[in-house]
């Protein structure tokens, strides 16, 4: 098999732009340590910025670029699939990285993939993994010194019952409502009357809240007097 010869260094991340697809550019990246960069432009795309071109002559060893001479069907998406595909043969342990919000790639990167060569599409210089985030100011805002918060008082009796609790003791005191003599009897009344999946445990610690707020007493066998 014959042995493909160029100029790429080994280990690098490789990054093929569609500038047809893509024309924001990050120049940042563009000369970065163990970055090669290759910008491919349409025939028609006769104009780049003056900061791009001022970067290329900046970094004439780490930047490509190529212009195709005439158009046609999915043209530079097979020249960047050349490109590449000369950039894994030189580097196999290289990461590749195309650029360009045409999923049209995805099935080469899938293939590359495949093979255990480490590739990716990225619809913007935002996700490359080496790409430096753009600092954002920090608005020098005032600080707000915290007030002091009050006193919380004491609980008193009635503060130990919850809503739930406050609830079915209102139910209680209607002249209407049953009152079971013993404790378990009262805590699965309790439950049904409030139409809701509670666990023994649950109802049982409900009747507790009424009997610490001092609205029940019960007796060693369980037997419940109502002081509502």
């Amino acid at each position: 098999m014959p042995t493909v010869t160029t100029d790429f260094p080994s280990h690098l991340d490789h990054v093929f732009v569609d500038f047809e697809n893509v024309q924001k550019i990050d120049l940042a990246v563009i000369g970065s340590k163990g970055v090669r960069f290759t910008l491919l432009v349409g025939p028609r795309q006769t104009k780049l910025a003056v900061s791009m071109v001022r970067k290329f002559l900046q970094h004439p060893d780490a930047v490509q670029l190529v212009q195709l001479t005439s158009s046609g069907r999915n043209a530079l998406d097979f020249t960047v699939a050349y490109y590449l595909g000369r950039a894994v043969a030189a580097d196999p342990n290289g990461s590749f990285h195309i650029v360009s919000k045409d999923k049209g790639y995805d099935p080469l990167i899938a293939h590359l993939v495949g093979e255990h060569i480490r590739a990716r599409r990225h619809d913007s210089f935002g996700t490359l993994p080496f790409a430096i985030p753009a600092k954002v100011p920090v608005p020098n805002l005032p600080v707000a010194v915290p007030k002091p918060k009050p006193r919380v008082k004491a609980k008193t009796q009635s503060s130990i019952l919850d809503e739930r609790t406050t609830h079915v003791l209102e139910h209680l005191r209607k002249p209407s409502t049953p009152r079971p003599k013993n404790k378990k009897k009262l805590a699965s009344f309790l439950g049904a009357y409030l139409g809701r999946k509670m666990t023994e445990i649950e109802a049982l610690n409900l009747v507790e809240n009424l009997r610490r707020a001092g609205h029940l007493v019960i007796g060693p066998k369980g037997v419940v007097t109502y002081r509502i």
